[in-house]
């Protein structure tokens, strides 16, 4: 977890006062490495001071963001001067013997451990991309860290960047501490390095899109200067770095990306829409504050409060977005509707918190649980706050003064004492919801006066075929189940899936269209998507007459105002 900029500030003071030199600079120093004019390999000289006893441990990319050994995406580490480097029993970490206090100087090289370009079925690309005519390194990567003090001082700078190339780091400027180095991210290449109204934001993109690079960088900035005003913070640098999918099938859509401290890497498909991007950028911005400062989270298990550090952060994204203006009550009603189907429809939605701590990045369906289960909550709570005169915007902004001031709480634990303070004891909701697994309804009125919360029991989505299976088989429909509608439509296994024409997936209650091939004909079936038995379904009906006071009166609500 990162230290925010007051401790490393208290920290320089501290060291000031006592008679101690502040923590000598880490330096890295990025050079792409060309082989007939395409990149093969990004080099890092890293410099630093190295400790007072003679010896230094360097730690290595491991584990993070699901991938696990990224060590290999690093090679031919070398010490160039000032030490002898050794090898350890854990291939994350390397031992280096020095003089006491010597200047050290290590060289290695990023390069991609995997093939081709970053593509949509294999999920966000938190791995070094190392392609031809650019690079993408996140940080926790990418980047070897000395054990030294963390508020030790970085920079980091390129050199030899060929011809026509671009560079954009979050770690270029001044006020840096290596505690932050890892939560970053570096490209450069062919990206267009951009700037929104707010000269401290930057957006670095490449590839063609559906919106305009000035609209983008527009929204971005309108984005993250509305998420400042929400937590009384200055204009400082923040960069959006967006990287473009691959995808073999023009019919599939992929928006995903990870906070960075001060920055947001951005992954997604070429077909990308502006409103999704939207979100997308808003929760991840989000992460700026939430959690890190509103007290932070455990060092360890610290999926189980995801439900704290993804929920809240989903309620908090819809509710910028509509305070700003960039969201209306209608765009906020589908987005929660579409959460409140997934979770209805969730099979995991029972599973206690365990289950996320254990299997958060193992499953697709648990690492949507604590979205999910946040999000409500936050609602339930945001709620009944408002009862008593105060809201959830209350409660986070006193946890950030809390933090800002040394309570030396996580976000989880310091949550209900914020909150009981201000008359709401939330600790039965957390024990039965968070913690065992509860099923979250929200009450009728929860929206009021926007509108109302209806609830029903319908069929569950099912789209009549093993849609894993398929896509695993080359879309070659598999496991055609004989009882549901697809195979009364005609559907049957061996055809070739081409693409979805009509429906949305996950709504049972709208037809399904998809276009396959039939040996050497191409036909369409049109069909109810739908499973058997029933579940429990609720969704945020707006109001009719939704338009002046009722209107203005909805968006306070929705957006906290």
């Amino acid at each position: 977890m990162s230290k925010p900029r007051n401790f490393i500030a208290a920290l320089a003071a501290l060291f000031a006062c006592a008679g101690f030199a502040a923590p000598e600079r880490v330096e890295y120093t990025l050079t792409p490495i060309m082989q007939r004019g395409a990149l093969s390999a990004v080099q890092i000289d890293l410099r630093f001071r190295g400790e007072a006893d003679g010896t230094t441990a360097l730690l290595l990319p491991d584990s993070w963001g699901g991938q696990p050994e990224l060590w290999r995406g690093l090679e031919a580490i070398e010490v160039v001067s000032g030490a002898t480097l050794h090898d350890d029993e854990e291939p994350a970490t390397r031992s280096l013997t020095h003089r006491p206090n010597a200047r050290i100087h290590v060289r290695y090289r990023v390069i991609q451990d995997w093939e081709g370009e970053p593509s949509a079925g294999e999920g966000n690309p938190y791995r070094p991309i190392i392609r031809p005519g650019y690079f993408h390194l996140i940080g926790n990567a990418a980047l070897i860290e000395p054990s030294l003090d963390g508020a030790s001082p970085v920079r980091l700078r390129v050199r030899n960047l060929p011809r026509g190339w671009n560079f954009a780091s979050d770690l270029e400027h001044d006020g840096l501490a290596l505690a932050r180095a890892r939560t970053s991210v570096t490209v450069g290449g062919d990206f267009r390095v951009l700037h929104g109204a707010d000269p401290n934001v930057r957006v670095g993109i490449r590839g063609q899109w559906s919106f305009t690079d000035a609209d983008f960088t527009a929204q971005v900035a309108e984005i993250i200067a509305g998420q400042r005003r929400f937590f009384g913070d200055e204009s400082s640098p923040y960069l959006v770095t967006v990287v473009q999918l691959h995808t073999p099938n023009p019919g599939w859509l992929s928006i995903g990306g990870t906070g960075l401290d001060d920055a947001f890497a951005f992954f997604a498909t070429p077909n990308a829409e502006a409103r999704p991007i939207a979100r997308t950028l808003a929760h991840e911005g989000l992460h700026t504050w939430i959690p890190g400062r509103i007290g932070g989270m455990p060092e360890e298990g610290e999926a189980a409060n995801y439900w704290l550090s993804e929920g809240f952060t989903d309620f908090f994204t819809g509710r910028v977005l509509v305070r700003e203006g960039l969201w209306t009550p209608q765009d906020f009603a589908a987005d929660l509707n579409t959460m409140l189907r997934a979770y209805a429809q969730s099979p995991v939605r029972a599973a206690p918190n365990a289950r996320i701590l254990a299997d958060f990045w193992n499953d697709g369906d648990v690492q949507q649980l604590p979205y999910q289960r946040g999000r409500l909550l936050a609602t339930l709570w945001d709620q009944r706050l408002r009862q008593q005169g105060r809201d959830l915007d209350d409660v986070i902004l006193e946890m950030r003064d809390r933090a800002r001031a040394g309570d030396p709480l996580d976000a989880a634990p310091m949550l209900p004492i914020v909150t009981q303070r201000f008359g709401v004891d939330i600790s039965n909701d957390l024990a039965a919801f968070a913690e065992q697994g509860a099923i979250v309804l929200l009450p009728e009125n929860v929206f009021a006066p926007c509108g109302r919360i209806v609830t029903r029991e319908l069929a569950p989505f099912h789209r009549g075929f093993d849609i894993e299976a398929t896509t695993a088989n080359g879309n070659v429909i598999t496991g055609v189940d004989p009882d549901l509608p697809a195979y009364a439509a005609g559907v049957r296994d061996g055809m070739v899936l081409i693409r979805r024409v009509n429906g949305e997936i996950g709504d049972s209650e709208r037809e399904i269209i998809y276009l396959v091939r039939d040996g050497e004909t191409e036909r369409s079936f049109s069909y109810m998507p739908r499973g058997r038995g029933t579940y429990t379904l609720q969704q945020l009906e707006l109001a009719s007459d939704l338009r002046d006071d009722r209107l203005a009166r909805c968006v306070a609500v929705l957006g906290g105002a």
